[in-house]
């Protein structure tokens, strides 16, 4: 300041606003996150505070600190505190005008004064300490290597470009040379999107489509995307000079359109599924995709968190559309002035986004697996999503009925219990009737208080049976009414069936997902559970296969390990757990209790996802020691299981990533992480990620080659759900001695293992009727 810099304070810290003086100091504050910040002078410090700087120490004594542990005067906040300062000039004066005050506000002042003086001295920032300052050592010199390493080696792309650009705007003098690319070498990012073209004549979109070479596409929905119609579609002309043209709807569902579309020009998309499901509904079949950028840049990282076209543009290019809206990684452009541009920018940065993520692909030898497996599926999965799944409406409301009138009987009865009516969902109201009314002895406390959760309630419920019970059972009525009775009931579409979306780009480990709704958890556990299987059917004539591969994971795990003695049990067809168990414990086969099966079967599956010997012990309701004994049994009598997962986390360490049969990788970063259980658990994803993987890729290939026969034989039957291992398919009654060979005999074939596949199957007219 003296030496007529300017200088820029930049802080979380209140206090420094005591710093500002105009014209040279100012305080870059950070209000809340990280990009929430503001720039004050002194004018802004008083709009901010309604006292100056040179009077916030004063100000902040009154008004009292919380971060410093420094108390104010009770019920003095900031504007009280403000007034007093501008009223009276300085604490000393507050002080001495006590008698003039409220008489709270008095008492607070005479028995606090002294301390709150003390601590206003304490907060003011010394401004004479003498310090030698050579302002040339203060100019920044980055090192231009180790920043780009860091920012290479944490992903920051889009930080990396940015200080390049300070770095060279700023003219500072740098030591070293970046030697890591802040972009890929074949990005083009540097271009900028050119003329938009909006055709009104058929002939002309056709002519124009006609002579490219490849239709990179984007599309504009009139609300969700893939659940409502498709309003018009970009396509990028000329990526070098970025024109674009985009096609309304009119002109789109023209045949001469279509059938360019149609006819086998290979089309790039980004998230292609909404765009090919929206358009079966207009007999526009998009089957010539050939590169999926989102798909592309899931293999290439399935751990980043959103693979939307902005994050994955941020990330691969070093910059985003700036037209854009995003909504759960799709464009939804809505009806805005902008959507036709922004529709435009997204093709175009599809059509930069397509080279480098090739290329990409090619690095980590994934072109087969996108090819074979990920993209054929993209297809698959918006057919799927297209005809969707029958339900019996009734039947659904029947159920949902019947778990209203449990809920409302079992709320009347806890009203009774408990004395009073309350507010069953209400933690508040709960603590209050368990903890103060009846005077429980509380469990484990949360920061809003005592704890009424499942596994609480569990811990408690014999100092109070006759009401924890019956509120367990609510809890559980209650969530199958609400998220399954009245949720699946707001899914089921005019033509009475459930449209859910599926997943490829969610789960690390290459498993599909399933939402709006999510079909994967409809309750199996339960009788209550299993009744909402009754209210998916097929359609008239027609009945439902439900086929799925039994103890795939565990038939991984005997290939991966290339373990003799499981080897051997599924080769012979054995009762995996009871073979397993007579190894563990020792006795012949005939001879293994029921509980040994399923301690052996919970060791087998937990092995698949990674468990330890706490796990074990927490799923088993046995002691750490006494599961540990189990697994150290479990590797001696499968010595190959345990080397196979020693060397999958020695690998992954030495490489960073763990990789399944069919080249698919998972990049594991926590095992290089100083957190000891942050490494712990990634050598659980070291050990299953290739197990999962391998399970998720055998189950892709299967559904894709099923679909491929059903649709080059021109059969009726069609895929209408998958669920996990599962894929249910809907097969008219004169298709099924055809079909039902054919789908299994498609899954047992889906990969050459060295155990065989078995796959379980049965017809039904309700999903529950086939699936028990």
């Amino acid at each position: 300041e003296q030496s007529g810099m300017d200088v820029m304070v930049v802080t979380g810290d209140r206090d420094s606003y005591q710093l500002v003086r105009d014209p040279h100091v100012r305080v870059l504050y950070n209000k809340r996150g990280v990009s929430d910040y503001a720039l004050y002078n002194e004018s802004g410090i008083f709009e901010r505070t309604g006292v100056t700087p040179a009077q916030y120490a004063d100000y902040a004594a009154l008004r009292g600190d919380p971060s410093d542990n420094l108390a104010g005067i009770p019920g003095v906040g900031e504007k009280t505190a403000a007034k007093l300062i501008n009223q009276y000039g300085n604490i000393d004066g507050v002080i001495a005008a006590a008698n003039e005050q409220t008489p709270k506000l008095k008492a607070g002042l005479l028995e606090h004064g002294e301390r709150v003086k003390r601590n206003a001295a304490m907060m003011v920032l010394r401004r004479d300490v003498p310090l030698e300052i050579d302002l040339q050592q203060l100019a920044p010199f980055p090192d231009m290597a180790a920043a780009g390493q860091m920012f290479e080696f944490l992903e920051f792309r889009t930080m990396a470009k940015r200080l390049a650009d300070v770095v060279k705007a700023a003219r500072w003098e740098t030591r070293g040379e970046a030697v890591v690319q802040t972009q890929s070498k074949n990005s083009v990012s540097n271009e900028t999107m050119g003329a938009v073209a909006v055709v009104s004549k058929a002939d002309e979109a056709a002519t124009a489509l006609s002579g490219l070479s490849s239709l990179v596409l984007a599309a504009h929905f009139e609300s969700d995307p893939g659940r409502s119609q498709v309003l018009g579609i970009a396509v990028v002309i000329d990526a070098e000079t970025g024109n674009v043209m985009y096609i309304p709807r009119d002109i789109l569902l023209a045949p001469g359109v279509q059938n360019v579309l149609t006819s086998g020009v290979p089309i790039i998309s980004h998230d292609a599924k909404p765009m090919m499901r929206a358009l079966l509904a207009d007999s526009v079949d998009l089957r010539h995709l050939v590169l999926d950028t989102a798909i592309a840049a899931y293999l290439v990282n399935p751990s980043r968190s959103s693979y939307s076209l902005a994050a994955v543009s941020a990330d691969v290019l070093g910059r985003e559309p700036t037209t854009s809206s995003e909504s759960d990684g799709q464009f939804d452009f809505g009806g805005t002035d902008d959507a036709v541009r922004a529709c435009a920018e997204a093709a175009f940065f599809t059509a930069l986004l397509a080279p480098v993520l090739t290329e990409q692909l090619k690095e980590i030898h994934n072109e087969s697996l996108y090819a074979d497996i990920e993209n054929p599926l993209v297809r698959v999965l918006a057919k799927m999503e297209h005809v969707g799944i029958a339900v019996d409406r009734a039947a659904l409301e029947g159920i949902r009925d019947r778990l209203t009138e449990e809920t409302v009987a079992l709320t009347s009865s806890l009203h009774d219990i408990a004395g009073r009516p309350f507010n069953l969902n209400s933690p508040t109201q709960l603590r209050e009737i368990l903890y103060t009314e009846h005077g429980l002895s509380p469990g484990k406390k949360t920061k809003t208080g005592f704890s009424t959760d499942a596994a609480t309630l569990e811990k408690i419920r014999d100092q109070w049976p006759e009401f924890v019970d019956p509120l367990l059972r609510y809890r559980e009525v209650e969530k199958l009414r609400s998220t399954y009775g009245e949720g699946l009931l707001g899914e089921v579409a005019a033509d009475s069936r459930i449209h859910a979306t599926f997943n490829q780009t969610v789960a690390r480990t290459g498993r599909l997902s399933s939402d709006k709704p999510n079909l994967h958890n409809i309750p199996v556990r339960t009788d209550e559970g299993r009744v909402f299987r009754t209210a998916f059917v097929a359609s008239k004539g027609c009945s439902l296969l439900v086929a799925d591969y039994n103890q795939i994971e565990l038939r991984c795990i005997a290939h991966l390990a290339n373990d003799p003695g499981l080897i051997g049990a599924f080769a012979a067809g054995q009762d995996i757990h009871q073979a397993t168990a007579a190894r563990v414990f020792g006795v012949r086969s005939e001879d293994v209790t029921h509980d040994q099966r399923s301690k052996a079967k919970m060791v087998s599956y937990g092995l698949a996802y990674g468990m330890e010997a706490y796990g074990l012990s927490q799923r088993l309701a046995i002691g750490v020691d006494e599961a540990s004994g189990i697994l150290n049994a479990y590797f001696e009598a499968f010595p190959n299981v345990k080397q196979y997962m020693d060397e999958a986390i020695q690998t992954a360490r030495q490489t960073g990533y763990t990789e399944t049969l069919f080249g698919r990788r998972r990049q594991i970063p926590e095992l290089l992480s100083d957190n000891f259980r942050v490494r712990q658990a990634g050598e659980r994803q070291a050990m299953n990620a290739a197990i999962q993987g391998l399970a998720a890729d055998i189950f892709k290939i299967a559904l894709v080659r099923i679909d491929a026969l059903l649709e080059d034989q021109k059969f009726e039957s069609r895929i209408v759900l998958q669920v996990h291992d599962e894929v249910i398919v809907e097969v008219p009654e004169h298709e099924r001695e055809v079909v039902g060979p054919l789908v299994l005999d498609t899954m047992r074939g889906a990969a050459n293992l060295s155990v065989p596949f078995e796959v379980h199957a049965a017809w039904g007219e309700t999903w529950a009727a086939a699936k028990g």
